[in-house]
């Protein structure tokens, strides 16, 4: 009986031993997760934090964030279009024996997955984002994201109040170029006044120029736009663009050592305002020609011009456009289709031309039209086709009134390999370009 007493005894004992520890550890738990939400709560202006790509491979996307002591936090970021603060949920939790903050719910974060493209995003589209705290470092929070396998570390910045006035401006100066990309070009100017172009692109918020291996990621400043790595154009290194002018089109420039690079909108490329080619019009060739069937797919055809001038329907095309410059600044505009009986035949209108200001321009119209088969043409099975066609030419003429821009271009489009190839874009509508056959003279 005393044995089975002292048995029973040393049981309880371990029971009341083995409690503790646990209330031991729970109290420890909880003290860590009150510590970090300690240091998240203590800074009324709250934290900073600039999202970058651990590869270099994104630019810079600012969130601000203040974290309030009921699991609540406040957030905005320059990532899009609109700064209008979320409140979502956060946690402070051990996980594996590592202190975990997650943020809960639909916030700012979660546009990352978005806004950034190719394997840099890949991780992003948890629904919950979660960073391993790995301690404080000054005044500075340092984060492991765990989102991603490498676990990059992220630093959450103590914020200022200017931080969350400035961050409208940070966006409208990001804005332009993110929603204008491809109207935005970089000038080059050197010291001896040389000029070089160059097309851009801002994925991920990393500006680069095409046709180079120049680029370097981009985060917004107060003033304009800074690079995270130098800008390295014509053996200068560029660090930041000042932005002057409009609120929709600004420009962004700086001039380094007598370089100066300027990135700015235009809405016709600058190839086309140095380009002299139109003169080649009665001088080497004698018309510009299209073959829909070989020019719609083409990088240079715009769908615009496509489908506004050269589209009948889902499954026809007009089959062939040309116009045709003959003596004395006379010009034809013609259209050309096949018919199913009676074979290919040409409508047309004529006007007059002039060269002039770096373009060719379009002018007084005779709206009479001329056909080669007027039967074929006014076949009632064929009155789509001719609607498509007199439209086609109205809207060639009338995109050629304020005058078109005409770029060589050092291609070669089948089957007429041997031709020249132009590129026209209207002045007036910039969004029509297309790209022509040279018929020599």
């Amino acid at each position: 009986m005393k044995k089975i007493l002292f048995l029973a005894a040393l049981t309880l004992l371990a029971s009341c031993q083995k409690n503790d520890d646990d209330t031991s550890q729970d109290e420890d738990r909880k003290e860590q997760n009150k510590a970090l939400q300690n240091e998240l709560t203590s800074n009324k202006d709250g934290w900073k934090l600039t999202y970058i790509a651990e590869d270099g491979s994104t630019g810079g996307y600012q969130f601000l964030m203040k974290f309030g002591d009921d699991g609540t936090v406040t957030m905005t970021s320059d990532i899009s279009s609109t700064t209008t603060p979320t409140a979502t949920s956060y946690s402070t939790q051990e996980k594996n024996g590592a202190l975990v903050l997650s943020f809960i719910g639909q916030n700012y974060l979660h546009q990352l997955a978005d806004a950034i493209k190719g394997n840099a995003a890949n991780g992003l589209s948890g629904k919950v984002y979660q960073f391993q705290y790995a301690g404080k470092e000054g005044n500075n929070l340092k984060f492991l994201n765990l989102l991603k396998s490498s676990k990059p570390t992220l630093v959450f910045e103590p914020a200022t109040a200017n931080d969350w006035s400035n961050i409208d401006t940070f966006v409208a100066n990001l804005n332009p170029i993110t929603k204008l990309t491809d109207y935005y070009y970089l000038k080059v100017t050197t010291a001896t006044q040389s000029v070089t172009y160059y097309n851009v692109s801002f994925d991920s918020r990393v500006l680069a120029l095409k046709d180079t291996n120049i680029k370097a990621p981009v985060a917004a400043t107060q003033e304009g736009i800074a690079f995270l790595s130098p800008l390295t154009i014509e053996g200068k290194s560029f660090t930041s663009l000042t932005r002057s002018g409009g609120t929709v089109t600004p420009t962004y420039s700086a001039t380094v050592d007598g370089v100066t690079a300027s990135l700015f909108f235009s809405s016709i490329s600058p190839e086309f305002l140095s380009s002299n080619d139109y003169r080649d019009i009665n001088t080497s060739i004698e018309g510009l020609s299209i073959m829909t069937q070989h020019f719609k797919n083409n990088k240079f055809m715009s769908k615009t011009f496509y489908e506004d001038v050269l589209k009948v329907n889902n499954s026809i095309d007009l089959f062939m456009l040309k116009i045709n410059f003959v003596d004395a600044g006379e010009c034809e505009i013609q259209i050309g289709h096949i018919f199913a009986g009676s074979g290919f035949s040409i409508i047309q209108v004529n006007c007059e031309y002039e060269l002039k200001n770096n373009r060719l321009y379009l002018k007084n119209l005779d709206s009479r039209l001329r056909s080669s088969n007027a039967t074929a043409w006014n076949d009632a099975k064929n009155a789509a086709v001719l609607e498509k066609a007199k439209r086609a030419l109205g809207a060639v003429y009338s995109l050629g009134v304020q005058g078109y821009y005409i770029k060589k271009k050092d291609i070669v489009i089948e089957p007429l390999t041997d031709n020249p190839v132009y590129y026209l874009q209207s002045h007036e509508y910039p969004l029509y370009t297309f790209p022509a056959w040279g018929v020599p003279l």
